[in-house]
Parts: C-alpha cells; structure tokens; sequence
C-alpha cells in the first residue's frame, strides 16, 4: 500500500510542475463557466422556468458538471504511450500491480486537480454566480459519496478503452469517441429533465447517467434521502461489471503480451 501511496504523490508533485499547463487549463476552465452560463440565460432567455427547472438550477447543473469534468479528468493515454515506448515490458516485472499502479496514477492526478483547479473555480463561481444548491449537510455527504463512486465507474470505463492499446495501433480515435459518448449520454452538457420522455427512459437503462448526472441531482436537491440509497446501488453494480470486463481484458492483454515478447 506504501508504494501506490507513493505513486499517487510522484503524480500529483509531477502534475505540480507544469505551471503553464496549470495556469493554461485553469482559465480554460474560467472560461467554460461563463461560456456555459451565458448560454443557458441565452436558451431561457425571458422564461423564467422551463420544464419546472428555474434558470438558476439550469445554469448551477451547468456549472457544477464542469467542476466535476474538471475533478475526474485523467490521463487517457498513460497505458497507450508505455506500450508505443516498450516501456510496459519493464513495469511488468516491477514488484507491484500495473492496474493499480495506473489507479494510483489517476488518484494522484484526480487530486491534484480537486487542490489546484477546483478550489479556485468554486470561489469564481460562488462569487459570479448564484448557485442554488442543497444546504443539507445530509445531502452534501451524499453527494460525496456518489462522486466517489462516480470516480470509480468512469476510472473502469476508461481502463477499458486504455486496455485496448494492446491490440490497437492508436487508441486517440476509440478515446475520441468514448468521451463523446459520455458527455452526450451522462448528463454532463445537457441534464435529464429536458430530453423527451422516451429518450430519458433509454438513458437511465444505461450506466453513464452514474457519471455525472446521478451526483448532481443529489447536490442540487434533485433527489430524495429515500432514492439514495438505490443511485448508490445502481451505481456500484455497474462498477462491478465494468471492473470484471477490464480484469478480464487485462488478463487477455498480458497473454497477447506474452506470446509478441516470445
């Protein structure tokens, strides 16, 4: 445990180097936030409710998906460029788990970004916006909780489209692709409550809505004490599924690595 403790720190001071990288993504992130919140003013324009959504809800769902983009962003092509360099080859004979290397990679990454970026977008956006959340403590606890567990989900999604590395020349297209699909069908740009019914029921079958749009209706209220308990439910049985398929393909992938190495 020592040594992946370790690794998340390594990540999280390496990350701590790049300060025009930080700087650069920070504004970037400023940016969205008033990008995307004039755009939902601009969509409601003098309607003061749509869907019995207010413009304020609209606008804090916007912007706290943002936050949380911005907390679970990971580095999509860490297992892609040790293949492409050779480099898997050592760091499997090294005396710790790859898989959880990687988890520990992410981790570090995953933190230093709710220390370096979220904090300030929080204080820009309390400060320009009115963001109108839940003030139960119950709630907020909750809402931790499903992030936690958001992380989880989108880490094993993700380890999925990286495992493929091992079969695909470029995995730029299929990750291209995935992170499409996510923002589209998770609820991160567009929430829920303004898809047509039948649209709805098809997205809440599957497990992207865990992502993002399951935590934000608990922060913004959205969702009862009462139906927390099933979110939590839903959401870990699709990381157990997710975690099986990436064990299974990680253990095909060592095999393909394998027979290539002779």
């Amino acid at each position: 445990m020592r040594v992946y403790l370790k690794v998340a720190k390594q990540s999280f001071q390496q990350k701590l180097s790049y300060k025009l990288e930080y700087y650069l993504g920070l504004f970037g992130s400023i940016l969205s936030i008033f990008i995307t919140s004039a755009i939902w003013k601009a969509v409601y324009g003098s309607e003061a409710v749509v869907s019995d959504v207010t413009q304020t809800q609209a606008v804090s769902y916007a912007l706290l998906a943002i936050l949380m983009r911005t907390t679970l962003t990971m580095n999509e092509f860490l297992i892609d460029g040790k293949i492409r360099s050779g480099e898997i080859a050592t760091e499997l004979i090294r005396p710790y788990k790859f898989l959880v290397y990687i988890f520990s990679r992410v981790t570090g990454e995953v933190g230093y970004n709710m220390w370096t970026r979220i904090l300030p977008l929080i204080i820009v956006s309390a400060l320009c916006f009115n963001l109108e959340i839940t003030n139960s403590w119950i709630h907020m606890i909750e809402f931790a909780c499903s992030l936690v567990l958001s992380y989880f989900l989108l880490f094993y999604i993700n380890l999925i489209f990286w495992l493929l590395a091992f079969w695909v020349h470029q995995t730029w297209s299929l990750i291209t692709i995935k992170n499409a699909i996510i923002l589209l069908l998770s609820g991160a740009t567009i929430p829920f409550w303004f898809l047509p019914d039948w649209l709805t029921r098809i997205l809440q079958l599957l497990p992207f809505k865990d992502i993002y749009f399951t935590p934000l209706t608990i922060i913004l209220g959205k969702s009862i004490s009462a139906d927390v308990w099933r979110l939590y439910g839903e959401q870990l049985l699709w990381i157990a599924l997710f975690a099986i398929i990436s064990l299974l393909l990680w253990r095909k992938a060592q095999t393909k690595l394998v027979i290539q190495g002779g």
